[in-house]
């Protein structure tokens, strides 16, 4: 009878439970990276590796805040718009940040999501919302999202909402006033100027802004704030930054690096506002550390012979901030989930000590990291939000 004889060669297994360790050990080692909780710990691409499963999540998470805001309470209450009478809603029902934080997890997952086995170990991803990617997997699309890009109350209310100064609870006040078209709103909001002033240049302001006129608004406003007071920095953020193609409006940083960066009264935004609407609020105490001076504005970009045959009318926010919180003003709420872990109040407006309220300079966005702890993450990665 034949033994069986020991194989005694470097690197092969010697019993079968050996052979059953390395066939564990092998497939650990091919199992998906582990994604963070944390945005500001996970790189966010756009387009990222499940865009297509982002896209159809994204509806029902646009959806979710039409109707609810930033809900995320067990219940929400909602007037009914023909009695009134309250609804209790489930918190599934209503849960806008509980999509919007899955969606943000799924952008940051480096890898590809083909079974629901592997949403399950994702942060962040309920139950309810595995079911909808198992049937993405199996479908292609997802029928709730299909559904909602039909009705004609996800219409309107994106509609609405697009109204500068128009949230998601006027929005659903209109429409159940009977608000559905723009024409409806100019009925109902006359003693409204400064909304009806937007819907006036609402098709302009409705127009994706491509990076190349981005950067010529960023120059024109360099151009008139050093004809004021020299040496003035702005920087372009938001989804110019990050790398986007096109951008819904314009976010600009601006700061002085030999003073606060807090601007008075009378001061540049004032002599900045040629040809635009100016929505300013009187400016805050300097030693407000998160306090940051924005004027909101409907921007008059002047016609170009070459380039434009009309003027243009776009949302411009400009902020300004004082040159030791530079780095924060540019970052954002990026990092701001950390502040209770690193011992830090943070926010758009700089990094304090929590216990003793002392400021911590951050000129730099690697500053921002730094300080916080973090490892650099570059502006097009930051794609948290799709």
């Amino acid at each position: 009878m034949p033994v069986a004889m020991k194989d005694d060669r470097p690197g092969q297994p010697s019993t079968q439970s050996e052979l059953a360790m390395r066939t564990q050990d092998t497939e650990a080692t091919e199992q998906e990276p582990t994604v963070a909780s944390l945005a500001c710990h996970r790189k966010s691409p756009r387009p990222c590796i499940n865009q297509t499963l982002v896209d159809e999540l994204a509806v029902i998470r646009q959806w979710r805040f039409l109707q609810f805001g930033s809900a995320s309470f067990a219940e929400t209450l909602l007037v009914d718009g023909k009695t009134d009478k309250f609804l209790h809603l489930p918190h599934d029902e209503t849960n806008s940040i509980g999509y919007a934080t899955a969606v943000s997890v799924i952008i940051g997952t480096p890898f590809l999501i083909e079974t629901a086995e592997q949403a399950k170990k994702l942060p962040k991803i309920g139950d309810k919302i595995v079911v909808k990617i198992a049937e993405f997997l199996e479908k292609g699309y997802i029928q709730e999202s299909r559904d909602i890009l039909k009705m004609e109350k996800f219409r309107v209310l994106s509609l609405l909402s697009s109204v500068h100064g128009i949230g998601w609870k006027a929005a659903n006040d209109l429409y159940n006033e009977g608000a559905r078209t723009l024409d409806d709103l100019r009925e109902l909001l006359p003693h409204r100027p400064s909304t009806l002033s937007y819907i006036k240049y609402l098709g302009d302001l409705s127009e994706k802004i491509p990076r190349e006129e981005v950067e010529s608004i960023v120059k024109w406003i360099k151009h008139q704030l050093d004809k004021i007071q020299p040496g003035a920095r702005l920087e372009a953020c938001g989804g110019y930054r990050r790398g986007k193609t096109h951008s819904n409006d314009v976010d600009i940083i601006i700061t002085w690096p030999h003073q606060d960066g807090l601007v008075p009264n009378d001061g540049v935004l004032y002599h900045t506002m040629a040809g635009s609407e100016r929505t300013v609020k009187d400016n805050r105490p300097a030693e407000r550390l998160d306090a940051l001076d924005k004027a909101l504005v409907i921007f008059r970009l002047p016609a170009e012979a070459n380039k434009r045959s009309k003027d243009k009318f776009r949302r411009v926010d400009l902020i300004v901030t004082r040159w030791p919180d530079f780095g924060c003003a540019v970052v954002g709420p990026l990092c701001s989930p950390l502040r209770s872990n690193r011992n830090m109040k943070f926010d758009s407006g700089g990094i304090r000590e929590r216990d003793t309220d002392r400021p911590i300079e951050a000129l730099t966005e690697q500053d921002v990291f730094r300080v916080l702890q973090l490892p650099y993450i570059d502006p097009k990665l930051r794609n948290a939000d799709p």
